[in-house]
């Protein structure tokens, strides 16, 4: 019994451990599909790009397009020991996508959203990465999922 209780209180007194965001590290692309409104799926081409800078920061950086419309974006990922996000739009041109996003990093999902309802997601299976994005923009609301390999 006394064991159960030291072990129990070692685990107690552990500092949390982190999700590192080093699994997503790097550079992806690949494809999958979009949906705009009630129009067709459109073929959905993206590339994006995970780079650390200090430990708990890293740039977040990516283009998607379809042929109809493309977007990039560009964050700085903030994270907290207890797998909270921070991402910070930094992109040096204006655009619709959201200033701030919160969100969490677990074992291989790191999920951002933002108050109007936009969403980043990437999962990663089996050595891909599935990229989700769904948000509201001047077209109306667009749901995109890409599957994507690593490229570096």
């Amino acid at each position: 019994m006394r064991l159960w209780i030291a072990l129990i209180l070692a685990l107690l007194a552990a500092p949390l451990q982190a999700f590192s965001l080093d699994a997503f590290e790097g550079r992806w692309r690949g494809e999958g599909g979009m949906v705009l409104n009630a129009e067709p799926e459109q073929r959905f081409r993206c590339r994006i790009r995970l780079r650390a800078i200090d430990p708990g920061q890293s740039f977040f950086t990516g283009r998607c397009a379809t042929s109809q419309a493309a977007q990039s974006f560009t964050y700085m990922l903030f994270e907290t020991s207890d797998g909270r996000l921070r991402a910070e739009n930094t992109a040096s041109v204006e655009s619709n996508l959201p200033l701030v996003m919160q969100g969490q990093a677990s074992d291989g999902l790191l999920r951002l959203h933002a108050e109007e309802d936009a969403m980043f997601e990437l999962q990663l299976t089996a050595g891909a990465l599935q990229f989700r994005i769904e948000g509201e923009g001047d077209q109306g609301f667009a749901r995109g999922i890409a599957h994507l390999t690593r490229r570096d």
